[in-house]
């Protein structure tokens, strides 16, 4: 259960990522830039090779989410969707 978990936040940050920076209009390097990451390492996560951390993620917020409330609802309605008393 933990790895689906996993799986499925790294999907929709990686998701919440991609659409904020198509809706901006910036580049990779833009990206990269804000989030306080190297090209390669934004790359990376847009390509699905790594995740953010929870620095990374937080920074997200801070300075590109255009609607905190949405990815936070979003963010906290996966979580509601796992039953994690089986683990």
């Amino acid at each position: 259960m933990k790895k689906l978990f996993l799986k499925e936040i790294k999907a929709y940050l990686r998701t919440s990522i991609l659409r904020t920076r198509a809706a901006l209009g910036i580049t990779q390097e833009e990206m990269a830039h804000r989030l306080l990451l190297s090209t390669r390492a934004y790359a990376k996560l847009e390509a699905g090779g790594a995740c953010c951390s929870l620095a990374t993620t937080l920074i997200f917020l801070s300075r590109c989410c255009p609607d905190r409330r949405s990815f936070l609802d979003g963010l906290l309605d996966l979580l509601d969707s796992f039953d994690f008393s089986e683990d």
